[in-house]
C-alpha cells in the first residue's frame, strides 16, 4: 500500500477497529479474554499458556494517533536505561492498573499523564480493544485506541521516560523498516515482529517484543500493513542503551 493510501482522517478507521473487536468479544468472550485476538491459538493450548486467574495483573497502554503535515503519527515512549525491568525498549504509554482507576480507560490516560504530560482533555478516547496477555509477566494488558487534533506540549517524565518519539505511520508501514527481532540464548529462539526507523537520525527507534507484537496485529488489522520480508533479521541486543 503506498503512502498516499493512508487515511487523512484516523478515526474512522479506529471506530472500525473498535467496533470489530467488541464484535469479537461479545461473539468469543472466553477466547477473548485469553489473548487470542492478538495471536490465535488452539482452544485445547489455552490452558498451558495463560497464568492462573487469580494470578493475572491488570494494565493499560494508550494508543495515540493524531493528524500530521506528513500523515497519521503514534505516541510511542522510550524507556529510561535506568529502569528495572525493559530498560531503553520502546513502548506505548501505559502502566499497571491501580484500585482507584474507573477502568482501562482511566489507567491508560492515567499513565500517559504521568509519564508524558498528556492532558487528557486533548484526546478522544475511541474504545478499548480485547486484552493481550504477556504469560511470562503474569500481566493482562488492554490497548486503548485514542485520536487528538492537537497532543499539545509534552515531557518525558524523568527517571521513567528517556524520550518520546511522534512516529510517523508512514515510516512504520515502510517494508524497508520492518525485521524480526530475533534473539537465541541457551539454544532457544525467541523472535517478534519489529520495526526500525528514523537510522543515523536521533529520532531512530527499534520497536521489537511485546509492543512490536501489538502494532504488528493493530496495523494489519487496520488494513494499513504492506507486505515485508520476514527473513529480514536483527538481533535487538545490538540496541540495547
Amino acid at each position: 500500500m503506498p503512502d498516499s493510501d493512508l487515511p487523512s482522517d484516523v478515526d474512522q478507521p479506529l471506530r472500525r477497529l473498535v467496533a470489530e473487536a467488541a464484535d469479537f468479544v461479545q461473539q468469543n468472550p472466553r477466547e477473548a479474554a485469553s489473548g487470542t485476538w492478538w495471536w490465535p491459538r488452539p482452544a485445547d493450548r489455552l490452558q498451558n499458556v495463560l497464568p492462573e486467574p487469580t494470578t493475572i495483573r491488570h494494565a493499560a497502554v494508550l494508543v495515540l494517533l493524531w493528524e500530521h503535515d506528513d500523515g497519521p503519527r503514534l505516541l510511542l515512549t522510550e524507556r529510561s536505561a535506568a529502569m528495572a525491568k525493559h530498560p531503553g525498549q520502546i513502548s506505548f504509554p501505559g502502566g499497571a492498573a491501580e484500585e482507584f482507576d474507573l477502568d482501562t480507560t482511566g489507567t491508560a490516560l492515567r499513565e500517559a499523564q504521568e509519564e508524558v504530560g498528556l492532558d487528557p482533555v486533548r484526546v478522544e478516547v475511541i474504545g478499548p480493544l480485547p486484552p493481550a496477555l504477556v504469560p511470562v509477566s503474569g500481566f493482562s494488558v488492554t490497548p486503548v485506541l485514542a485520536a487528538a487534533e492537537d497532543v499539545g506540549v509534552l515531557t518525558p517524565y524523568s527517571g521513567e521516560v528517556a524520550r518520546l518519539i511522534h512516529a510517523p505511520v508512514a515510516d512504520l508501514i515502510t517494508p524497508e523498516h520492518r525485521y524480526m527481532a530475533v534473539i537465541e540464548r541457551e539454544g532457544i529462539r525467541s523472535s517478534t515482529p519489529a520495526f526500525y526507523f528514523g537510522e543515523g537520525t536521533d529520532d531512530a527507534a527499534f520497536v521489537w517484543g511485546f509492543t512490536g507484537i501489538l502494532l504488528d496485529r493493530m496495523l494489519d488489522r487496520l488494513g494499513w500493513a504492506q507486505q515485508w520480508d520476514e527473513a529480514r533479521v536483527l538481533d535487538p541486543r545490538q540496541f540495547k542503551r
